[in-house]
C-alpha cells in the first residue's frame, strides 16, 4: 500500500504494551511504524513490531553521575544524529511512553505543530504518596509526578493503561482527549484455553515477586499460604528487590509445591504460562492503605492480566484491585477473593465451573482482541488530530 501513514513511537524502555499497538497497526497495511528508544532493544523481538528502530543507550537511574552521562551522550555525535533524526521525522501521530525523564525531554524536542499523544503506563500523579517519606521510590516518585505534570501540558491526548477513573484522581485538570485501555490480547500471542489432564492444581504468577514494602503482605507468605494446601505455585523472573532471591530460591528447593522460573521472553511468555491452570495477581495489601490511596490499587491495571487471557488462563484477584475484579467479575472469567479467602483457596477452586470459566475466557479472546479493536485507537488519533487543528 502506498503513502503508509507513519506513527512514531517514543519509549524510554521498549515496552511490552506499546509492542502490541505498534504491531497490530503495522499488521493493517496502513502504517508504517518506528521506535526511538532510549534503552537497550532486542531488535530479534521488536522489528516485528516496527519498521525502524534507533536507539540512545542511557541510564535511567536518578543520580548526578546519571545526568552528567545524559548531557554527554546527548551532545555526542550518536546524541546528535538521534535527535536531529527525532526531529527530521514529520509523522501522522507520535505517541510517547511516560512519565519519566527522557518521555518529557522528547516532548520538548519536538516541534510545536507535531501531534503528540501520551502513553501513561503509570499515572504517578494519582498515586497520593509523598514519596520524599517512603524508601522504596523517594526523589523518583516525585520527580517522576512532576515531569508528567509538564508532559500533560504539553501534549494532544492522552491513552491510559489503567482506569479512566485515575484522571479524576489527578490534582490538576488534563484537557485534551482521553482515552483507557481494556485488556486487549494480540492475536498471534493468544492460546484457546487447554483441557485439564489431572486434579492437580497450578497457579502461574507471571511476573517477578514483589518485596514486603508499604503495606503489603509479603510475596513470600502467600507461597506458604497457598502451596501449604498443595496447590503448585509458578513465578517468573527475578525478584523487584535482588536481595529477595536467594530466599525465595531457597523457599523453591525445600518446597515442592513453589516454583521460581526465569524470565521468559515476552514472545514465549504465553505457550509457559498456558500449561498452568489459573493466572494469579496475589498483592494483597491492609485496608486502610487501600482507602487511603486507590490509585495505586483501586484502579490499577496489571501487564499480567492481558497475559493470562492471552494463555487462556481464568484469573485470581484480590477484591481489592477493584478495576481488574470488575472485569474478571463482569465477563467470568475467573473470581476474586480477599485475603482471608487464600487458606481456603483450594476448596473455592473445586467448587468453580473450570470448564465454563475456559469458556468464558475463549469468549473474551475473541471480543478483545487487537485486530478487532485497533479501530478504536485509530479512531482515538484522528479525534486528537481534529481536536488540535481547531484549537485556537
Amino acid at each position: 500500500m502506498l503513502n503508509k501513514k507513519q506513527i512514531v513511537f517514543i519509549e524510554p524502555k521498549a515496552t511490552v504494551n506499546t509492542y502490541r499497538i505498534a504491531r497490530t497497526l503495522k499488521l493493517t497495511g496502513k502504517y508504517e511504524t518506528a521506535l526511538f528508544c532510549f534503552s537497550k532493544v532486542d531488535k530479534s523481538f521488536f522489528e516485528k513490531a516496527y519498521d525502524k528502530i534507533f536507539i540512545l543507550e542511557i541510564s535511567h537511574k536518578l543520580r548526578i553521575k546519571n545526568l552528567i552521562n545524559f548531557a554527554q551522550k546527548s551532545l555526542s555525535k550518536t546524541g546528535k544524529r538521534f535527535f536531529k533524526k527525532m526531529e527530521r521525522t514529520n509523522p501522522h501521530i507520535f505517541q510517547i511512553t511516560g512519565p519519566d525523564l527522557f518521555s518529557l525531554m522528547a516532548i520538548l524536542f519536538l516541534k510545536k505543530d507535531a501531534t503528540k499523544i501520551y502513553y501513561a503506563n503509570d499515572l504517578w500523579g494519582a498515586d497520593k504518596r509523598n514519596f520524599f517519606f517512603t524508601k522504596k521510590y523517594w526523589v523518583k516518585g516525585e520527580f517522576q509526578k512532576l515531569c508528567e505534570k509538564i508532559s500533560f501540558k504539553m501534549i494532544d491526548g492522552v491513552i491510559n493503561k489503567h482506569a479512566y477513573k485515575q484522571f479524576t484522581l489527578l490534582n490538576y485538570d488534563v484537557p485534551t482527549p482521553k482515552m483507557s485501555l481494556p485488556p486487549i490480547c494480540l492475536d498471534e500471542w493468544t492460546i484457546p484455553p487447554k483441557k485439564k489432564k489431572n486434579k492437580e492444581i497450578h497457579i502461574a504468577y507471571g511476573g517477578s515477586p514483589f518485596p514486603s514494602w508499604g503495606k503489603n503482605i509479603s510475596f513470600l507468605e502467600i507461597v506458604k499460604i497457598i502451596t501449604s494446601q498443595k496447590i503448585y505455585l509458578h513465578s517468573y523472573g527475578p525478584c523487584t528487590d535482588g536481595k529477595d532471591n536467594p530466599i525465595l530460591i531457597k523457599e523453591s528447593e525445600k518446597n515442592k509445591y513453589y516454583k521460581f522460573h526465569e524470565r521468559v521472553n515476552p514472545n514465549n511468555l504465553n505457550k509457559e504460562l498456558s500449561k498452568y491452570d489459573y493466572g494469579i495477581f496475589p498483592e494483597f495489601w491492609e485496608p486502610s492503605e487501600v482507602d487511603s490511596n486507590p490509585g495505586i490499587v483501586k484502579t490499577g491495571m496489571g501487564t499480567k492480566m492481558t497475559n493470562y487471557i492471552e494463555a487462556g488462563l481464568p484469573i485470581i484477584i484480590s477484591k481489592q484491585d477493584e478495576y481488574m475484579a470488575k472485569i474478571v467479575e463482569k465477563y467470568n472469567i475467573g473470581f476474586s477473593i480477599d485475603f482471608g479467602d487464600l487458606k481456603n483457596l483450594r476448596k473455592i477452586i473445586e467448587q468453580k465451573d473450570y470448564r465454563q470459566l475456559q469458556k468464558n475466557v475463549k469468549k473474551f479472546q475473541e471480543e478483545f482482541k487487537w485486530s478487532k479493536k485497533i479501530k478504536d485507537i485509530e479512531k482515538f488519533y484522528e479525534k486528537v488530530i481534529k481536536t488540535k487543528s481547531e484549537a485556537p
